[in-house]
């Protein structure tokens, strides 16, 4: 007789699954840690919190969990007990001579650092693997991005609009801490390579946008019990 799995085995066995799988479609030199959320109840840094300000418990404790698997990542750069305060712009106030990126789903998450000597920018976005409503689906997605949705989901196996919803989330917060101009969804247009899972993200020209650069930059997207996530990084050199 096989006994069931206890939710709380299951959830360390996925997020075991998942910091493995996103390490192994980084970039060299870029450290990924990251797991459930039960860090988040005995790691506090008052600076941290102070710059949360009042948000739901639910909120503040991924807060926390991110802060713990960051200053993880951070160890191998030497700056392991560093305050990683929000900033203005709400994103994480990375130490002097790194740059990174934190994303959380309701239970997991990942942590993405490296050097600001060999990156100009991280971003990496995880979400449960949820089909996307149809009015989500036309506000994350142009037409052209959607037009084989049928073939492309057959041979990935989940819901094109969300996975592009997670690319896009990745891209911006690489490329947000680069210029600091807010980007839409429609303002990114995405091409996918599903066989390699590889995605190349594009800023659509317009009149708001035109100071932009707006070359192709490439990010990788997978899947990992229930997950999707997408990284992208900029190399400095």
């Amino acid at each position: 007789m096989v006994l069931p799995v206890e939710p709380e085995l299951r959830d360390d066995r996925s997020s075991v699954q998942l910091v493995a799988a996103v390490r192994r479609l980084v970039s060299r030199g870029i450290v990924v840690e990251g797991g459930d959320l039960k860090p988040a109840d005995r790691d506090l840094r008052l600076e941290e919190e102070l710059s949360l300000g009042n948000v739901v418990p639910a909120r503040r404790r991924e807060f926390r969990a991110g802060r713990f698997y960051a200053r993880q990542a951070l160890q191998g750069f030497g700056a392991g007990g560093s305050v990683i305060p929000i900033g203005d712009n709400r994103a994480p106030l990375w130490p002097a001579g790194i740059v990174g990126s934190i994303s959380h789903t309701r239970s997991l998450c990942v942590v993405a650092a490296g050097s600001s000597a060999e990156f100009l920018g991280i971003g990496i976005d995880i979400e449960e693997d949820s089909p996307l409503s149809c009015e989500l689906a036309k506000l994350v997605s142009h037409a052209v991005e959607t037009g084989k949705r049928d073939e492309i989901e057959r041979r990935l196996g989940y819901d094109l609009p969300k996975l592009l919803f997670v690319i896009k989330e990745a891209f911006y917060k690489m490329h947000f801490p680069l210029t600091g101009r807010f980007l839409a969804f429609h303002d990114v247009r995405v091409e996918l390579d599903v066989e390699k899972h590889a995605a190349k993200a594009q800023i659509v020209p317009s009149k708001r946008l035109a100071a932009i650069d707006s070359h192709c930059f490439e990010g990788r997207f997978g899947s990992s019990d229930g997950t999707l996530f997408s990284c992208f990084d900029l190399s400095a050199r």
